[in-house]
């Protein structure tokens, strides 16, 4: 919501019933990403259940792009 507060266009929220690790979260989203074609993918510094910092990693290797690190602020 933050994001869109600021301008953001539009967000997309995935919900799922089960528990998912990093990896089939980074498969889930290079699927959305495909499907969507963003011009920029924003994914969470630190997860609230182990902290592992995995899922971006994961998604940037998945699609054989480029990682951007951590950022803490954007003007």
């Amino acid at each position: 919501r933050t994001a869109l507060a600021l301008g953001a266009d539009r967000a997309i929220l995935v919900e799922s019933d089960v528990e998912l690790q990093p990896l089939a979260v980074a498969k889930l989203l290079k699927a959305l990403v495909g499907r969507e074609s963003p011009q920029l993918v924003i994914c969470g510094k630190q997860a609230i259940d182990d902290d592992a910092n995995q899922t971006g990693q994961m998604l940037a290797a998945l699609m054989r792009s480029e990682e951007r690190r951590v950022g803490k602020e954007c003007r």
